[in-house]
């Protein structure tokens, strides 16, 4: 009886110290976890380069779809049949737009936000020419998949560049969960054109809950300091991404509560130094409020996903895919640029 009763003790004890080095383990992890493969048949760079950027909401978060965050009901998507006709909605808007280079965020491998679905593979199925490198900024390790959380940005190119470089951004004083820091980061590939110029291209996605926007703020100036360094070096930039701040005044019709727009924060232009330009297509919303499923002229919509380029880079041609918000939260944004002569 001796014996039973120490290795029950055993046991429990062996069963609190892995519980407790596993919350260690997620409470302090930093990891990126970054995660690569090679596209079956790379370009070289032309003159003009065409980026596709879009924020696929873990392709959990489409029209059906209210978030809890934003002052809706619900945490998970309303079925994993939401998240599979989301998540192949997102691959025929990707194949009828195709770019030279796609950046996303909130992208997921299978976790509990996507009810185990695949987002990540269910996109590289649709890019399978390209480089893809994908890092997280929420992951959490050996914690089963129904209560695990594994998504973050992924940056496809078809063309032949460089390795992508991560570069950490400031993060919030709060944990997701009282647990998880939420890892912040830029990801770029730098490479040459057909004319020998140099480009860094840039996916950003910023904080959007963060107490009055401060460190939406403080991420934005240093993420300023990053590229103008690229920039100082001869590089034409090109950043796009979810910026999480108004980029212009918008008057979309909405009925939305004051209430549900707490997390509202205008960009400072004033930051950015002469030649720097913010793109955006003013004609067409990206992003949508959650506080309920999506019907339009009733969910607030306003303009927060677009492009900076640098003062050497022109501008060729911009437009906001509009979707209906049927797949995802936001709409993806399509552009073109070449090097200024």
């Amino acid at each position: 009886m001796k014996k039973i009763l120490k290795w029950i003790g055993f046991l429990i004890g062996f069963g609190v110290l892995l519980i407790g080095g596993i919350f260690l383990l997620n409470y302090f992890g930093t990891s990126l976890n970054p995660k690569s493969g090679k596209g079956t048949s790379l370009k070289d760079p032309g003159t003009t380069i065409s980026v596709l950027n879009w924020n696929l909401g873990y392709a959990g978060l489409g029209k059906d779809s209210d978030f809890v965050a934003d002052g809706g009901e619900h945490f998970y998507p309303p079925s994993k049949d939401a998240v599979l006709g989301n998540l192949e909605g997102i691959r025929s808007v990707i194949a009828t737009n195709r770019a030279d280079i796609h950046i996303f965020q909130e992208i997921s491998e299978p976790d509990m936000l996507t009810l185990g679905v695949d987002v990540l593979a269910g996109v590289r199925d649709s890019l399978p020419d390209d480089n893809w490198y994908f890092t997280n900024d929420i992951s959490t390790r050996f914690i089963p998949q129904k209560s695990a959380m594994h998504h973050g940005m992924a940056f496809f190119s078809r063309l032949k560049t460089d390795p992508v470089q991560t570069i950490r951004l400031p993060l919030e004083p709060t944990r997701l969960n009282g647990t998880l820091k939420r890892q912040y980061h830029t990801q770029v590939r730098e490479f040459k054109d057909a004319n020998g110029e140099a480009w860094a291209i840039f996916n950003i996605h910023l904080s959007a809950f963060d107490a009055n926007g401060n460190i939406r703020v403080q991420q934005f100036e240093r993420l300023l300091e990053i590229v103008d360094t690229f920039y100082q070096d001869g590089k034409h930039v090109v950043v796009g991404g979810d910026w999480n701040m108004q980029l212009i005044p918008t008057d979309f019709p909405h009925t939305t509560k004051q209430e549900y727009l707490f997390w509202l924060k205008t960009l400072p232009h004033e930051s950015l130094k002469p030649g720097w330009k913010m793109l955006v297509d003013e004609t067409v919303p990206t992003a949508r409020t959650n506080e309920r499923p999506f019907v339009k002229g009733e969910n607030y919509t306003t303009i927060i996903d677009g492009f900076l380029i640098s003062p050497n880079v022109d501008s060729i041609s911009l437009k906001t895919i509009d979707t209906n918000f049927e797949f995802t939260d936001h709409q993806p944004v399509w552009g073109e640029f070449r090097a200024k002569p």
